[in-house]
């Protein structure tokens, strides 16, 4: 079922009432903090594939598949899946925070030194204890909302704040930053060939983990507004807001055509590309030389356009000065 301006109005009012207030207090401290800018992300990642893994219990079962093909793909995960890809010997590339409320304590603090050297890709409004003792470099982004609360901040961040479309949940977040797709433009922003998701339940079973190896409770219970079947036809339980943004991200993929193949191999994400991991990590290419590779040629394709363009805009100067002589 596609979702209406009204149910994505609805959604934002919701957060922002409950959110608001505290949202504006972090904006005015994360200000302050040392950032790159979001031009640091164009085109980074041209020649080579993008995994985004989300904290859904397909991931425990895909974890050793991550691991094996791990040289093949930049990693991209969420605020609560670092420390657990630490755990199993695996660093990403960049995280995602997106919550203004996320436990330093659990989520942060026990992983805190291996922070060095990975990008952190921050909400302005995310938790302060999270952005001032992270120690790689950060990038704050603001979300589009159907409210325009993002004028809130505008003035706290300048000119070199990346916005995109609000999307409900940090694991849609992770995808809408890297391609940048909106009512305007349909975008490829950092030039991944192709974007696989690992984790990206949006549900869990009955006797399974609400997130992959941490089960909450009582969210759990709390939580289990809707009783579902999922891609596999299995029986698994979601909240409203899950529900809301599988819905949102199938939405955002199917309607700009990306290259976004899901490889949770359960929930209830039912984008038109599937895939087991092994078989789609596998196939990736080992040979280092491809990036460079495919940035030159990207080059030329620059270059020739900007050529041609020129030429056009000369021969139509010249074309008009020798009509008029």
């Amino acid at each position: 079922m596609a979702l209406g301006y009204k149910e994505v109005r609805n959604q934002s009012r919701q957060v922002w009432s409950h959110y608001g207030p505290t949202w504006l207090k972090h904006a005015e401290i994360n200000a302050k903090l040392p950032r790159i800018p979001a031009s640091a992300f164009a085109n980074i990642g041209l020649g080579r594939t993008l995994l985004c893994v989300a904290m859904g219990e397909s991931l425990e079962s895909q974890i050793d598949v991550i691991k094996k093909y791990r040289d093949r793909f930049d990693i991209l995960t969420c605020d609560k899946g670092f420390g657990k890809l630490i755990e199993h010997g695996i660093k990403a590339d960049f995280v995602e925070l997106a919550d203004a409320a996320i436990s330093y304590e659990k989520w942060l603090k026990p992983y805190l030194d291996h922070t060095e050297g990975v990008k952190l890709i921050s909400t302005v409004y995310a938790n302060p204890e999270w952005t001032s003792k992270w120690k790689g470099p950060i990038c704050f982004y603001m979300n589009k909302d159907a409210l325009g609360t993002e004028r809130h901040f505008t003035h706290l961040f300048g000119s070199d704040m990346r916005v995109i479309p609000a999307s409900s949940n940090v694991s849609n977040a992770m995808v809408v930053f890297m391609t940048g797709c909106d009512d305007n433009v349909r975008a490829n922003f950092s030039g991944y060939q192709r974007i696989f998701l690992i984790g990206y339940d949006y549900s869990w079973r009955p006797d399974g983990n609400y997130y992959a190896w941490d089960n909450p409770k009582p969210k759990l219970f709390y939580m289990a507004h809707r009783v579902m079947m999922d891609i596999n036809g299995d029986i698994v339980l979601s909240s409203e807001n899950l529900v809301f943004s599988a819905q949102w991200l199938k939405q955002y993929v199917e309607t700009f055509k990306l290259p976004v193949v899901n490889l949770s191999g359960r929930g209830i994400l039912s984008i038109p590309r599937q895939a087991t991991a092994d078989m789609a990590l596998s196939r990736l290419t080992t040979d280092k030389r491809v990036r460079g590779t495919v940035k030159k040629m990207y080059e030329v394709l620059v270059n020739t356009n900007t050529a041609f363009r020129n030429a056009e805009a000369n021969f139509n100067k010249m074309r008009e000065e020798l009509i008029w002589q």
